[in-house]
Parts: C-alpha cells; sequence; structure tokens
C-alpha cells in the first residue's frame, strides 16, 4: 500500500494526490499538521524527512520526499502507458524542464500563498510577488502560443506530470491576492485541466461546475 504524508492545504501534496488520482491508485493518507500544530519538525517525522518537508511518499521500500520527484517515480511506475512521463527524449526533456520551473520558479507563489493563508508575515513582499506575476507571466505566454498552434498542454499534444506539476500554484494564485483575469490564456487551461477523468478538488480549489457557474 502506498502511504503518503500530507497536509490538506499544500499546494505541493495537491500535485500528488492529483495524480494518484488520475492513475486510478490507492493509497493510505497520513495526515501531518503542519499549522498549528508543526508537525513536520517533530523527531518522529524528521525521521521520515529530514528536511521536513512535504509531501512524503513510501511505496514498499521507496520513500522519496519532493513533489516532483514522486511524481516522476508514481508516473514511471504505475503508467504502463507512458503517457504521464513520455518515453521520448525531447518530450521527456521539456516535462522534466516544467518539473524544474514548478520546483523553482513557482515557489515564491507558493510560499506567499501558504504565508497569507496562515496570516504570516512575508520578508521581501514585494519582490516575491514580483518573482510570482514573472513566472505566471511566463506560462502565460508559453499557454497562449500553444494556443496559436492548437496545443492545450504544456508538453505535446495530450496533458503529462508538467501540467500536474505547475497546475496547482495557477489555479491557486487568488489566496495570495494575484487577479487571475490577467492570466486568460492560463484560466481557460486551467478550465480544461479540472475537466480531465480522475480531477479532484482540495480548499481553494472548486470543481469545474461550480466555478463555471460562479463566473457565469
Amino acid at each position: 500500500m502506498i502511504r503518503l504524508y500530507d497536509y490538506i492545504l499544500s499546494a505541493e501534496g495537491y500535485k500528488v494526490r492529483l495524480l494518484m488520482s488520475m492513475l486510478g491508485l490507492t493509497y493510505e493518507p497520513v495526515k501531518v499538521d503542519v499549522h498549528p500544530g508543526r508537525m513536520h519538525r517533530d523527531p518522529a517525522f524528521l525521521a521520515i524527512n529530514p528536511l521536513g518537508t512535504l509531501p512524503v511518499l513510501e511505496d514498499g521500500e521507496v520513500c522519496l520526499r519532493d513533489a516532483q520527484a514522486i511524481l516522476v517515480y508514481l508516473a514511471a511506475r504505475h503508467d504502463a502507458s507512458r503517457a504521464w512521463l513520455p518515453a521520448g527524449p525531447e518530450d521527456a526533456g521539456r516535462v522534466a524542464m516544467w518539473l524544474a520551473f514548478a520546483g523553482h520558479e513557482m515557489a515564491p507563489l507558493l510560499r506567499l500563498r501558504m504565508a497569507d493563508i496562515q496570516a504570516a508575515p512575508v520578508p521581501g513582499r514585494d519582490g516575491v510577488e514580483a518573482a510570482s506575476r514573472h513566472a505566471l507571466g511566463l506560462l502565460e505566454d508559453h499557454v497562449f502560443e500553444g494556443e496559436l498552434h492548437g496545443r492545450r498542454w504544456l508538453v505535446g499534444d495530450r496533458p503529462t506530470i508538467a501540467d500536474v506539476a505547475v497546475f496547482p500554484g495557477v489555479a491557486l494564485m487568488a489566496d495570495c491576492g494575484l487577479p487571475v483575469e490577467d492570466y486568460p490564456a492560463l484560466w481557460r487551461w486551467v478550465h480544461a485541466f479540472k475537466r480531465l477523468p480522475g480531477f479532484i478538488v482540495m480548499p481553494g480549489i472548486l470543481p469545474p461546475d461550480l466555478a463555471d457557474a460562479l463566473a457565469a
């Protein structure tokens, strides 16, 4: 049985929950109370992940931290079709590029969001917001250019773990006060992603039909 150490408000954990749902995998969730409990800093959890970060996945003898690494493992281990992690070197390289983008360029946005929902200060907030807007702008340009050429997804002609890795930060941008109307192509991509089989929600992300009704 796969075991996932997770926090319900974690966008990083949500990436993993999304892919497991889309792959039809069952797993044992282990709730880690980050706020206010700070269970991720308890010695028992640090024995599992010395970095004290979430999510952490255990699958038999395998224990992995970092959402992007976990996405790669799940797609390689549990998707025989290789749809979510393309085998071709060009597309595999592009997927890896967007996974790195999700882990690095999107990090300021996710840090800003988590601080805001916990009412915590953000040192250098203006710079963090600027970095978040820059990342969203790069994504907006890429998705819009893809639309011009008939492509809906970040890599190739079907969704991959690149889309899964980037989706939560984009879909949750309103949590930190960033205006979704500034990124129309990204919002169209979000709506398309929400209609994928196996899509699930988290706090702050509405199901597609309800989101459409509220926007009407």
